[in-house]
């Protein structure tokens, strides 16, 4: 059966002397394997198609009876060459393909996730700002796409600190701790949380969050993403974040 898909390239490995198995995402059919003949061969008009984050359109045929089917034609679908160009951004685009691939899986509608993925990298390609910023954004709209997503419970108005509740258990942010297992949030981290339920995911590239809060803030929501995501790992990727030129 042939096969018309939006894809994006999750990863790929080297297969004999000029080929490579390309692992991609696609909203109908979550991760597709498929073979990529003359991938490694610089003329080939592979060679640049099937890098990690690109997002194409493809066409394959599919064998229900392969684990790996066979690409007929790919072309690209949104161009996000900014990425490769930019450290912060492809630091950011590369930590949010790792957890997409851990997330979804083979054989599986994954179209909402597939969307939002493919809407993250459109925008890093175009973004200007505090590019490390968002990456905290991303993890509290993964958990929200695979139904475990956070809640706020702050009561503005009778708020007395400078920082809220982060619950784990609860999954919600609250002025007061709601179990033995919560992180408090200091007030930028508060302010942060504050834009994304308000809907001010944009003013996030503005704002200047020290490296202290930004980290402490993505360790808050691995946390409690790997206690409601079972099977769920720790990045590999996180290397290129430690290495991020981020200023306090």
């Amino acid at each position: 059966m042939i096969k018309k898909s939006p894809a994006i390239v999750l990863r790929s490995v080297d297969f004999r002397e000029s080929s490579k198995i390309v692992t991609l995402f696609t909203p109908d059919e979550g991760k597709v394997s498929v073979m990529v003949r003359g991938a490694k061969n610089p003329k080939s008009k592979y060679a640049g198609l099937m890098q990690t984050g690109n997002i194409l359109d493809v066409v394959y045929f599919q064998k229900t009876t392969r684990s790996v089917q066979s690409l007929s034609d790919a072309a690209y679908r949104q161009k996000t060459f900014n990425i490769q160009l930019d450290y912060d951004k492809l630091a950011v685009a590369m930590a949010l393909l790792e957890m997409t691939d851990q997330l979804v899986h083979s054989h599986e509608n994954s179209n909402d996730l597939f969307r939002f993925t493919e809407s993250v990298l459109v925008w890093l390609h175009n973004a200007d700002g505090h590019i490390r910023n968002l990456f905290p954004y991303i993890q509290m709209r993964l958990a929200e796409l695979m139904g475990v997503g956070l809640q706020s419970e702050q009561d503005n108005e009778r708020r007395t600190g400078n920082f809220v509740y982060m619950n784990i258990n609860k999954g919600s942010f609250s002025d007061e701790p709601d179990d033995e297992f919560y992180f408090r949030l200091t007030y930028s981290q508060t302010e942060y949380v504050k834009d994304v339920f308000g809907n001010k995911a944009a003013s996030l590239l503005k704002k200047n969050l020290n490296i202290s809060d930004l980290k402490q803030l993505i360790y808050h929501m691995d946390v409690y993403l790997k206690h409601h995501i079972e099977g769920l790992k720790d990045r590999k990727s996180d290397v290129i974040f430690e290495q991020l030129s981020m200023t306090t």
